[in-house]
């Protein structure tokens, strides 16, 4: 029986408990009040009493204590939110994907269009990423998927970890900018703008999906998706770490071997527009050096692929092909709660409620 009821409702043995004691109660309550002394008056013949009809309102007075002990019991049910109207639902193809993104200087180059005007790079990456992942009429969106944010320039740095909140994904992408860079437009000269640490972005990013990856074989809920993990990578230089003395900047082809040993599949992605202006001076500065052979051998090593991209419609046209090869049914059931029962169990209570009071103050009422 008890589990019969938590299968049921969604709160589960408080409220089972909770019934249990007012079902007990509530005969008690019942015939103390039939039992309670009552005012009365004295007459020296109940002969011409007797010859008195009883109203319908006596012999329908049981009525208001029943209105109010259905109130109770409907409002009681509301709150067990009844499931029972539910239905189990496959829940949607998912795997983690940690979108790496540079934001070193040269991404400040306005040779990308979107919406008909010149845009940095950045700006158009940053528009791509947006509905790639909440979806638009050109690309589906990633729903069911676990999705981060790694940015990159100097130092490696996690944006946004893994989440199904895309939502909140979303602003913190369109806060993201270039250092020196405060919503598009370059205050200062920044030294860390001036860096393309891509071998740390990709230690960075694979650690924050091997985290994942072990929740998810430990069961930790809502990290499902994270069995199939994958990076995005884009840049539109090489890889130029700043020189600390002491250190050694970890190589990307060396951090690549290490995410393929994780399992970890990287798609790379370098965009370079194809008439790129040159920016010198204090907003302008010269074009990046492009090492496509690293980003191809990253890609091939680890699984993935490569693509080039050269104007807004070819990134959305690369992140459309990755949406369609990265597709993957995790096999996890959710079940989809259907509240009608517990609305219509809350209204019908407040309605009873509503008439018992109507009724006990006009056609029920009793003086005294």
């Amino acid at each position: 029986m008890t589990e019969w009821f938590l299968e049921r409702f969604a709160p589960g043995a408080v409220f089972l408990w909770l019934t249990g004691a007012f079902l007990l109660v509530l005969p008690m309550v019942w015939l103390r009040a039939r039992s309670r002394v009552v005012a009365t008056v004295r007459f020296g013949s109940m002969e011409s009493l007797s010859r008195v009809r009883t109203s319908l309102a006596s012999r329908f007075r049981f009525v208001v204590p029943l209105l109010r002990t259905l109130a109770i019991l409907c409002l009681l049910l509301a709150l067990l939110r009844p499931q029972s109207g539910g239905s189990y639902k496959d829940s949607n193809e998912g795997i983690a994907i940690q979108m790496v993104l540079d934001v070193s200087g040269s991404m400040s180059e306005e040779d990308f269009v979107l919406d008909g005007r010149r845009v940095r790079r950045l700006d158009a990456v940053k528009s791509v990423f947006e509905d790639f992942s909440l979806g638009t009429d050109e690309l589906r969106g990633r729903e069911g998927d676990l999705i981060g944010m790694t940015k990159f320039a100097m130092y490696a740095d996690t944006v946004c970890p893994l989440t199904l909140d895309h939502g909140s994904l979303r602003d913190l992408l369109r806060e993201t900018e270039i250092p020196g860079w405060v919503r598009g437009q370059q205050v200062r000269q920044h030294e860390e703008a001036g860096y393309t640490a891509l071998g740390d972005a990709i230690i960075t990013a694979t650690d924050d999906l091997r985290r994942a990856g072990e929740k998810a074989i430990a069961g930790v809920p809502g990290s499902e998706a994270a069995r199939s993990r994958i990076m995005i990578l884009l840049t539109d230089g090489k890889d130029n770490p700043a020189p600390i003395r002491g250190t050694t900047a970890p190589d990307p082809i060396e951090a690549a071997r290490v995410a393929a040993t994780l399992g970890i599949k990287i798609y790379t992605i370098g965009a370079i527009g194809s008439s790129p202006q040159q920016r010198r001076g204090f907003l302008m500065r010269g074009r990046a050096e492009f090492d496509e052979g690293t980003l191809q051998k990253i890609a091939s090593m680890t699984g993935g692929k490569y693509f080039r991209a050269t104007d807004t419609d070819s990134l959305v046209t690369i992140y459309d092909e990755i949406d369609r090869l990265e597709r993957r049914r995790t096999g996890e059931r959710t079940y989809q709660d259907n509240i009608r029962a517990a609305t219509l169990a809350m209204m019908a209570g407040l309605s009873l409620l509503m008439l018992e009071f109507l009724l006990s103050n006009t056609r029920f009422r009793r003086i005294p």
